[in-house]
């Protein structure tokens, strides 16, 4: 029997793109659409990307353009500030690259029938069984971690021909090589088109490089093996006769770990395939899919969620998309709605170990999954908050290795974030903008006319340094130096980037709320000011995390930050009882319903803006939070979840996950209101729409903040661990192993009406404080040791439990 809460089925052959299955092992990423006909595996390499390690340089004039916005931003000429902003940009991130197409093609009369895909998240292993009854095919496509090696395996009844092709966007020169002991390898040598120029949406993805330091080069090798006899074709592969075939496809780039180009010639790429294929050749496929099993489940069995349990699953909807149609429209019964959360947390984790793992580059807004030569948003790296929001759940989710490529990545970052913040800001440490690449891309980007609220804003470099720090809170570790020093460095700029208001205070300017704009009295819209509170609060996380992580290393630095933090100001609040986007109360919203959320970053992902220590605020956040609405895009759905669950509020946090399972593309439930109607596809990816991952982290993450929620500490020091703050009353029973909090405590849950079990067992010593509503229990660990517990549950939560808007 299938485990729904571990399962992505189909009874459908992937048509569109979000059909198909995601594979990977964070280097090459597959999407396996299990067609009758011609099957097809669309493949991608994380290192694929256009562009090349070419230093950028700033705009002429970039820190004069930036002292004059700030000058007018301050005197509250808006217009003035906007054109000197524009004055500022000085290029444009890279786009992530689609790299293969493996086409499958069976003869015409092949037997379409009935098609049966299942993508086990257990295994991650995508099978298909084509056709009906004697005549049906089998498929199994599965990403090796152990063996960086794509395998696929395909079963006939009978001898069958079949053509095999492997296509790219990208020039590139196939060849084929005989072996002795009858295999045959597809050899690729590939040239990525060339650098992307600003606002290049048109730019023709075959542009020929101008030459190899321009453009990235790769070299892939597909092995087949088959009974049937192999036919070298062009770009392909003729078989005939075949009962089965054994494909193995692995591919190397030239990017070393650093993010430079390894200088060389195709002739090297070409030798290292083929050397890999080789040393595969002795292992049977069997063992090597063993392999690749063990080596997914190592991860993806740290964790369990079952949120129904014991509940009778005999006769509820098979597939996925029967699943989400009988959510949608109301006759899925609480224990299948909660399957299917728990199966929405699950494809979160495989996702997370797919796409992530490895010292490979950050997962971008598509993980490492993307067919577009130019994709939707670049397929970059957006750091108003996509980026981070892709390594939310790492911690929480127990895959801490995850945040490896983050962490390695974003010293090169740094790197370039250092000259822009010198050039622009005449200012210490490192800064990076709304946009960057697998090159570390830090300015404003544009050519001058990109608009200020998605082109000026000169805190993500806090925000990323935040995160890699926080990552590391649920090591419990020492934070390592490396890391410190990204923070230390991120913060000199905030620190250099603040200015003295007319009221003593410390602020911004000139200052954007990310891709929002504000009216001012009269109607007309504006989006640069002074202040924004989003700035603030970042301002102020990245601080208090100086503050911990560095003394007493840098005692003249942090006294600055203690000082520093004093005169940021709070999050206001407008008479109408809302937390205020802007520094100027006569500001109005001309588009309330915003997908963005960045004036309530003091409460997810940051802990400074506290309902519980600040119930003023802690009204005014949830009362914004209402006023954004039900109706958003998918990845801002995600983030709503999190915020209503560090608001306690139970009910409206699962509202946001039921609103969340919305498919944008199944009748008769779909529908578009807009383009901020989203949800998720039939595979339970993120629509924005289009695709965007971060939308199915942010979910998981907020799912686990539901459960377990460990950003407090006590006045004495100790972690304090806050077991099921706001689950939902549909979850009345339920069980969750492998957690991870701060400080490096593994939990394991369960709970019924009554009470809630809890097994801690800390990573290294530590004081925790565990509640559940009212009742508490302390405990000191030393590394190692476990304690169970056993606490009354009590229902509570921050606000009206019962106020719906």
């Amino acid at each position: 029997m299938i485990d729904p809460r571990h399962a992505l089925v189909s009874d459908r052959a992937a048509e569109a793109w979000t059909d198909a299955f995601p594979l990977g092992n964070g280097h090459l990423g597959a999407m396996s659409f299990g067609r009758p006909g011609t099957d097809r595996l669309q493949i991608n390499d994380s290192g694929v990307w256009r562009g090349g390690p070419r230093p950028r340089r700033s705009a002429d004039g970039a820190h004069e353009a930036f002292l004059a916005a700030r000058a007018a931003a301050l005197a509250g000429d808006l217009d003035a500030a906007e054109e000197h902003v524009h004055a500022l940009q000085s290029g444009d991130s890279q786009m992530y690259q689609p790299y293969l197409d493996l086409s499958i093609a069976e003869p015409a009369d092949a037997d379409a029938g009935t098609v049966q895909r299942v993508l086990d998240l257990r295994t991650a292993v995508a099978r298909a069984v084509l056709g009906e009854g004697p005549a049906s095919r089998e498929v199994l496509t599965a990403v090796s971690a152990a063996d960086d090696v794509l395998l696929d395996v395909r079963t006939y009844p009978s001898a069958t021909d079949l053509d095999l092709q492997v296509t790219s966007l990208h020039r590139q020169q196939v060849r084929a090589e005989a072996l002795e002991d009858g295999r045959v390898v597809l050899v690729g040598r590939l040239q990525v088109a060339a650098a992307v120029d600003p606002d290049a949406g048109g730019d023709c993805p075959t542009r020929e490089p101008a030459g190899f330091d321009e453009s990235v080069h790769a070299s892939w090798a597909l092995e087949v093996r088959s009974d049937g006899a192999l036919e070298p074709d062009g770009d392909g592969l003729r078989v005939r006769g075949a009962r089965r075939l054994e494909l193995r496809l692995v591919s190397a780039t030239q990017f070393a770990l650093d993010g430079s180009l390894r200088h060389g010639d195709h002739a090297a790429l070409e030798a290292e395939v083929l050397s890999h294929l080789e040393e595969l050749a002795a292992r049977p496929v069997e063992e090597l899919l063993a392999r690749a099993e063990a080596a997914h489940r190592a991860l993806y069995d740290r964790t369990e969620l079952d949120l129904a349990p014991g509940a009778d699953r005999e006769g509820a909807p098979v597939t996925t998309e029967a699943r989400l149609v009988a959510a949608q429209q109301g006759t899925a019964s609480p224990a299948e709605l909660a399957d299917l959360v728990a199966l929405l947390a699950h494809m979160g984790r495989y996702l997370l170990i797919s796409g992530g793992r490895g010292a490979n580059p950050p997962l971008n807004l598509q993980g490492i999954w993307n067919e577009d030569a130019v994709p939707a948003w670049f397929c970059d790296y957006t750091t108003n908050i996509n980026l981070e929001m892709n390594y939310w759940p790492a911690g929480p989710a127990n895959l801490l290795e995850i945040g490896e490529g983050l962490t390695g990545w974003s010293g090169r970052l740094a790197a370039q974030g250092r000259e822009v913040a010198r050039e622009v800001y005449g200012a210490r440490g490192w800064t990076v903008h709304h946009n960057s690449d697998r090159w570390g891309y830090a300015g404003p980007v544009g050519d001058g006319g990109n608009r200020p609220k998605w082109s000026f804003w000169p805190l993500g470099g806090a925000w990323v340094a935040i995160t890699v720090v926080d990552l590391h809170r649920f090591g419990g570790q020492e934070v390592p130096a490396p890391v410190r020093e990204l923070l230390v460095e991120a913060c000199r700029f905030v620190l250099d980037l603040l200015v003295e208001m007319p009221d003593g205070s410390l602020g911004t300017a000139p200052a954007t709320s990310p891709e929002n704009v504000f009216a001012v009295p009269g109607g007309a819209e504006h989006e640069v000011h002074v202040s924004t509170t989003s700035d603030l609060a970042l301002a102020r996380e990245a601080l208090t995390a100086l503050v911990e992580v560095a003394a007493p290393e840098d005692p003249e630095l942090t006294g600055r930050a203690r000082d520093a933090l004093a005169r940021i100001p709070r999050e206001p609040v407008l008479p109408s009882g809302l937390i205020a986007e802007w520094s100027d109360p006569a500001f109005t919203d001309p588009e309330p319903l915003h997908r963005h959320q960045s004036h309530l970053i003091g409460l997810h992902p940051g802990t400074s803006l506290d309902p519980e220590t600040d119930p003023e605020r802690g009204r005014a956040a949830r009362a914004s939070l209402l006023a954004r609405g039900f109706e958003s895009t998918g990845w801002s759905l995600a983030w709503r979840i999190c915020l209503a669950a560090r608001l306690g509020d139970a009910e409206l946090a699962h509202r946001f996950v039921r609103r969340f399972l919305h498919p944008v593309d199944l009748e008769p439930v779909a529908r578009r209101v807009s383009t901020s109607d989203g949800g998720v596809y039939r595979t339970l990816l993120c629509a924005h729409p289009p695709f965007q991952i971060d939308g199915n982290f942010g979910a998981l993450a907020g799912i686990l903040e539901l459960l377990l929620q460990s950003q407090r500490t006590t006045d004495t020091g100790a972690r304090r661990l806050d077991l099921l703050p706001a689950v939902p009353a549909d979850w009345p029973r339920g069980e969750a192993r492998g957690l991870r909090a701060r400080g490096g405590v593994v939990v394991d849950l369960a709970w019924d009406e009554e009470e809630v079990r809890a097994t801690l067992t800390a990573q290294a010593p530590i004081a925790v404080e565990v509640r559940c509503g009212a009742a508490t229990a302390a405990r000191e660990l030393a590394a190692g040791e476990s304690a169970r517990l056993r606490l009354t549950r009590s229902r509570t939560g921050f606000g009206p439990q019962d106020e719906r808007g």
